[in-house]
């Protein structure tokens, strides 16, 4: 097993020209134009002039944690069937649609104005998953297939330099930026992980397409490696998102504003700390951003989930802004209307009620970082 990430210097080398990038968005729009062109001949078909709608959900419709053999059964296989039908010609997923409620002639492929295919809210990692333990409990072949596609889909949106896209076909703004919010790197590096150990469900994946996952693995990792923060105490966490070319943290939405991401960079050490072999820079990574969530754990406090309100309560359990300020490291909270503040308190009720601004994932991380260290002490 290689160190992980040795393939550093690969990311860092001139070689990423301006035609990896030309052949990049070239490969974007062909694969958008292919989407749209099925849609368009599916309506001239029917003679409708707009997609409906598929029916829309909150998350995916369906318990998404079933095991293996609920693959069998006549609910499982209708679930995969409608999967497979809401599957895009590009390869992907929507997130906020109903994948219980197979996909009709003339309807979207997703919910969302503009629709195509994504990597948030673990869409399309999400049904890659599904699809695997489908093919396990059955070996349909069709399954496999759908599978193979999508993974490529995932392939191909890699960036030249080794980061994902929050969607792709490319849509524009922030959807275009190298995304961890959300768990988007995570999810699909956890993905492109399981499927190079070809370990259940994941033991159909063939030789030729682990040898394809490798590299891109590796350089998505050597990514991760170079987009961590730093300040006066050296590295520290990552922001949720970044400009693809600049590597600099970037605004998403007017309320989500360029600043370290404590969830998505917990769960991300999640991930990290499962890999063998860490390199020397990847344990290093990891034993810096621990440090951080200790220095910068709120202790003492309680984030009242109904009234949205942070309270004092002695003996609570450690708990971490969303959002903290690079550089200072200060809890740093937004609105709608782009404005920035200190105090949560001052955000309005509307988006301290619609957005969590404090959170107690990496208390687990935490836990699970004292046995990890164990065996990679400093």
């Amino acid at each position: 097993m290689r160190n992980y990430c040795c393939c550093l210097l690969l990311l860092l080398a001139p070689s990423l020209c301006a035609s990896d990038w030309q052949a990049y968005y070239q490969r974007s729009a062909e694969l958008m134009a292919n989407d749209q062109d099925f849609i368009q001949a599916e309506l001239k078909l029917l003679g409708q002039a707009q997609p409906e709608l598929p029916a829309a959900t909150r998350r995916f419709g369906f318990d998404t944690k079933q095991p293996v053999d609920w693959y069998l059964t006549e609910e499982g296989q209708q679930v995969v069937a409608a999967i497979l039908s809401l599957q895009t010609p590009s390869g992907g997923w929507s997130k906020r649609t109903d994948m219980s409620k197979p996909r009709q002639p003339g309807q979207a492929f997703g919910v969302e104005a503009n629709y195509i295919p994504t990597f948030d809210n673990s869409a399309t990692t999400t049904q890659l998953r599904i699809l695997a333990n489908a093919y396990s409990a059955s070996g349909k072949p069709a399954y496999r297939q759908a599978f193979e596609r999508g993974l490529h889909l995932i392939l191909s949106a890699q960036y030249p330099n080794g980061g994902w896209p929050q969607s792709f076909p490319l849509r524009g703004d922030y959807h275009d930026h190298i995304t961890l919010n959300d768990e988007v790197t995570e999810d699909i590096l956890s993905l492109l992980w399981q499927s190079l150990q070809a370990e259940p469900p994941f033991t159909f994946v063939s030789a030729e397409l682990r040898t394809a996952i490798a590299p891109q693995f590796e350089k998505g990792v050597a990514m991760v490696l170079r987009l961590q923060q730093q300040d006066s105490d050296g590295l520290s966490l990552w922001a949720a998102q970044y400009h693809k070319h600049r590597l600099e943290p970037a605004w998403a939405r007017a309320y989500e504003m360029p600043a370290l991401a404590t969830a998505e960079s917990a769960t991300l050490l999640d991930f990290l700390m499962q890999l063998p072999e860490p390199s020397a820079e990847l344990q290093a990574s990891i034993h810096s951003a621990m440090r951080w969530y200790q220095r910068h754990q709120i202790l003492n406090h309680h984030w009242h989930p109904t009234k949205r309100v942070l309270l004092q309560q002695p003996g609570a359990e450690p708990i971490w802004p969303r959002f903290a300020e690079l550089g200072s490291n200060r809890p740093i909270f937004g609105d709608r209307d782009g404005s920035l503040y200190y105090d949560v308190h001052q955000v309005s009720l509307e988006r301290r009620q619609g957005y969590g601004w404090y959170t107690d994932k990496p208390a687990a991380t935490l836990a699970r970082y004292q046995n990890w260290r164990q065996q990679f002490p400093e």
